[in-house]
């Protein structure tokens, strides 16, 4: 018999996991929407760089290529005695493997009226939603006020985009730490400042939000900010699945695994993606999960047969940070570059990692490659003599900031 292997989820380590796995095995991977989304790049939605459609990976249609079952439903129950998953429209799906890939989900701490007036910020439907409500605001007054809570990766992405298309937005930026994109150097802070100097954009610093209403957010000094549009950043959460199934410790917390991706706390059950929770922490980014998914398929299978354990090895990357059309900043450890040209390294990863989950196999997936694609060039058809020098000139306009101390930890939503 064929190994019974089930993932729960199908974003990027969920696919990845799947992608890994023989046509051998009898795998069946879960997820209550049919598409991966290519998260790192959402904010590019805010200001119509892309279309949600650029962003969604067909995963239904990649998971059969690969010979194995897709099931489109939410996973409403993990019975590790009984050895099953149990959908909330499709039943039961029993296991010998078992791979959770559920990501994380959006936190408001507890905060007074976030829920109800702040807008998430954490899939493509959020920033669709949140664009569709920028471009409005926009019609009525080009003045608006708009408020991102969150001065970390996609709280700077988030700004950046909205310069990009509404420059004459009123924008504040709440963030409860001294500087902002504090898991990098304290240069990216200085910068993003001195860039955003020449717009209405102000900085509340080490401030917290006590409550979120319709058209204000105060903070815990006591300060009203006047807000049209709240744009929530504030980071993930645990999925309520991971501490349901006793994988995690608590609501809200990671679930803690080996080396291995293996769980502390239930063997043949292995996390990939943002779920898990090394002893040692990694950045929650796509590469990671990617990388992830791989293990922990192979994990899996090895589990299986019997055989020896692989141990996960993070692989060391630079961080990239977008801020729109002003430049994109390229992090390793101490150091940083900053300018427009490192744009195209993001627009590239953008490009190889799609085209890796999803290459072109047939009319509608080379349409799609070539849609997202074409879709990295401002001009339609042969770009004109003027707009090639142009590209070449921002290329070259990369500096070097400052190596200082504070290496990056941390960073949700980069590639």
């Amino acid at each position: 018999m064929s190994h019974r292997i089930v993932i729960v989820g199908a974003g990027f380590a969920g696919l990845s996991a799947a992608l890994e796995l023989p046509d051998s095995c009898d795998v069946t991977v879960i997820s209550d929407r049919p598409w991966c989304e290519f998260l790192p790049n959402i904010h590019e939605i805010l200001s119509s760089q892309k279309r949600p459609e650029d962003l969604r990976i067909d995963a239904s249609a990649r998971v059969e290529e690969a010979g194995h079952r897709f099931v489109q439903d939410e996973v409403v129950e993990i019975d590790r005695g009984r050895r099953v998953v149990r959908g909330l429209s499709s039943g039961t799906h029993a296991y010998d493997g078992l791979i959770v890939a559920v990501g994380g989900v959006n936190a408001t701490h507890g905060v007074s009226g976030a829920d109800r007036w702040a807008m998430p910020f954490k899939s493509v439907a959020d920033c669709e939603q949140i664009g569709t409500r920028l471009r409005a605001l926009h019609r009525r007054s080009p003045r608006a006020r708009v408020t991102v809570v969150g001065g970390g990766l996609e709280g700077v992405e988030a700004l950046g985009e909205i310069l990009r298309a509404f420059p004459r937005f009123r924008i504040r930026v709440v963030e409860a730490g001294s500087r902002l994109l504090s898991a990098g150097p304290a240069s990216l802070d200085r910068t993003v400042r001195k860039e955003c100097a020449a717009f209405d954009v102000g900085f509340e610093m080490e401030s917290r939000v006590d409550e979120v209403g319709r058209e204000r957010v105060t903070l815990s000094s006591g300060v009203a900010v006047d807000s049209e549009v709240t744009i929530w950043t504030g980071g993930p959460t645990g999925a309520p699945l991971l501490n349901s199934a006793g994988l995690a410790p608590r609501a809200g917390a990671w679930a803690p695994v080996a080396a291995t991706l293996e769980s502390s706390d239930a063997e043949g059950v292995f996390l990939a993606g943002d779920a898990a929770a090394l002893g040692e922490p990694i950045a929650k980014q796509a590469y990671h999960a990617m990388d992830m998914g791989v293990c922990a398929a192979r994990n899996a299978m090895r589990r299986l047969d019997g055989r020896v354990l692989e141990r996960f090895v993070p692989a060391e990357k630079p961080m990239l940070v977008s801020l729109g059309h002003l430049g994109c900043f390229l992090v390793q450890g101490r150091w940083a570059l900053f300018g427009p040209g490192i744009s195209m390294a993001k627009e590239a990863v953008f490009q190889l990692v799609t085209a890796q989950l999803a290459p072109p196999s047939g009319v509608d997936s080379t349409v799609a490659a070539w849609r997202r694609l074409s879709g990295a060039f401002p001009e339609p058809g042969w770009p004109s003599v003027p707009a090639v020098w142009n590209a070449l000139r921002g290329a070259l306009d990369v500096r070097v900031l400052a190596p200082e101390e504070g290496a990056c930890t941390s960073s949700p939503n980069a590639p």
